[in-house]
């Protein structure tokens, strides 16, 4: 890897673990943004899948541990493997990919919430409940993600144009 695309992942790291050490609402942050993203960003499959993972853990390392950090991370992990899957950066795909990483992320976290709860009875009525009254933080989640991903389809494709212009010009 050469100098850039280190400084270039070291600055995408750090907006994501900023991102959820500044003020903001519940679960809106461009964390699985990122992590959908980064396949074309780097090629390398580990960095793809573990890149995430690392920039919550240092981000908990600040905000502090938790007991739902394995059904967390085991969503980012799911979502890593997934968009290594990506081959192509087209619109559709990472709006797709937004809305079913944001869904896998709310029932994965909220299944770990239910299961080591003591707030909700362990059946189905109180995993329903735990979902609906999760369902705020969904939204906040679905949209933060929508938003963070078109943006860095956007910022991407404009440095791509940029740089075709660039080469035209030459």
């Amino acid at each position: 890897m050469n100098k850039q695309i280190i400084q270039g992942i070291l600055f995408f790291c750090s907006l994501l673990i900023l991102s959820r050490l500044i003020p903001h609402p519940p679960n809106f942050t461009p964390l699985i943004a990122g992590a959908i993203f980064l396949p074309f960003l780097i090629k390398d499959k580990w960095l793809i899948i573990l890149l995430p993972i690392f920039c919550l853990l240092i981000s908990d390392f600040f905000l502090g541990f938790h007991t739902l950090m394995i059904w967390t991370y085991s969503a980012f992990l799911i979502i890593g493997i997934i968009a290594y899957s990506s081959s192509v950066c087209n619109l559709g795909l990472i709006i797709g990919q937004s809305l079913f990483s944001s869904t896998l992320f709310f029932l994965l976290t909220n299944f770990g919430v239910w299961l080591g709860s003591s707030i909700y009875t362990q059946d189905a009525d109180g995993l329903l409940l735990c979902y609906f009254l999760a369902l705020p933080f969904y939204s906040s989640t679905l949209l933060s993600t929508l938003i963070f991903s078109s943006l860095f389809y956007v910022s991407y494709n404009f440095i791509i144009q940029k740089r075709l212009n660039i080469f035209k010009n030459v």
